[in-house]
């Protein structure tokens, strides 16, 4: 019964998807992030490139979500902090990079993975539609870090709702093997680099960075409700 129940809920899930890309599709999603006044991350610098998984089926959803749109934007003072943190990854070696995996994200494509995750152990995991949470400002980013063009390894994919994505204990993940010394390290370069340009972390991924607290997001910034 158990096993029937959790299949009901993945075909719901992915019917819900399925009709949000469609609508998706129907949106350009481009031109509604410009006319809010956001900037695509790849004009800030030419080291910072885009991987957009919300706009492919590689996601814990399994579809696209976001139709055409392959650009990923955000707020003019984010895309400076994150030319700032660039600079700081430049001063340990050149060749350093960011890859961003979401950024700006319609509220529309918020509602889509809440209805996906709501009631499961995986909510905790995606912020409320309702009032929206900082990707749906444009001044949250999900991202990587590249070397001389190549994704390093942080020890997980990006979206693994487990706690090998955790910050919280590293050194535990290494000592048990669960993620490399390696990766403990490009975690560690990747925080030192956004916090020094104003962002803050998310305890359950090493991805997720905020530029500003939500109660100045609600006052200052404009949500995407689109």
């Amino acid at each position: 019964m158990k096993l029937a129940f959790n299949r009901y809920l993945r075909l719901v899930a992915g019917v819900i998807a399925l009709v949000a890309g469609m609508a998706a599709g129907a949106t350009d999603f481009d031109a509604r992030m410009r006319a809010a006044g956001l900037v695509d991350v790849t004009t800030l610098d030419e080291a910072i490139t885009v991987d957009l998984k919300y706009a492919t089926t590689d996601n814990f959803v399994g579809r696209n979500m976001y139709g055409s749109l392959r650009r990923a934007y955000v707020t003019r003072e984010t895309g400076r902090s994150l030319q700032k943190a660039l600079a700081v990854l430049r001063k340990v070696d050149p060749g350093y990079g960011f890859i961003i995996y979401d950024a700006a994200r319609p509220l529309s494509v918020q509602r889509v993975m809440w209805d996906a995750v709501k009631g499961t152990p995986n909510e905790k995991y995606v912020a409320k539609p309702h009032r929206g949470g900082p990707h749906n400002y444009g001044m949250a980013v999900d991202i990587g870090l590249t070397l001389n063009g190549r994704v390093v390894d942080m020890g997980t994919p990006f979206d693994t709702f487990t706690t090998d994505a955790q910050i919280t204990d590293e050194a535990g993940l290494v000592k048990r093997g669960r993620i490399t010394a390696e990766a403990k390290r490009n975690r560690e370069l990747l925080r030192q680099a956004l916090r020094s340009a104003g962002f803050t972390t998310f305890s359950r991924e090493w991805w997720h960075f905020t530029r500003y607290s939500m109660k100045y997001t609600r006052q200052h910034l404009k949500l995407l409700d689109f």
